[in-house]
């Protein structure tokens, strides 16, 4: 059984390659409309533009995603005790 941490830890992670895959797709989407539209294909190229700007939006909320999965893999990983200990011998 996988602890929260190791759970979010997990999810961090595949996060982190979906955005670099995404990113990776958007280059390539880029040079395939710059190419069409150096071969002038006006129909396509409007087709892959649309495509290119769904792309940029999804890559923006998997970005959303992938920030919000790291702060609670921080915060599943602070060690309560320790901190509780740490906060009590603070001096006010």
């Amino acid at each position: 059984m996988t602890t929260p941490a190791e759970a979010a830890k997990n999810t961090v992670e595949i996060g982190k390659k979906h955005i670099l895959d995404q990113q990776f797709r958007i280059v390539r989407q880029r040079e395939l409309v710059a190419k069409l539209e150096r071969h002038g294909h006006p129909d396509v190229v409007a087709d892959a533009r649309r495509a290119l700007t769904e792309m940029e939006q999804m890559l923006v909320q998997m970005e959303i995603d992938y920030a919000t999965a790291h702060e609670r893999l921080v915060q599943a990983t602070v060690d309560v005790p320790t901190l509780a200990k740490v906060e009590k011998n603070t001096p006010m």
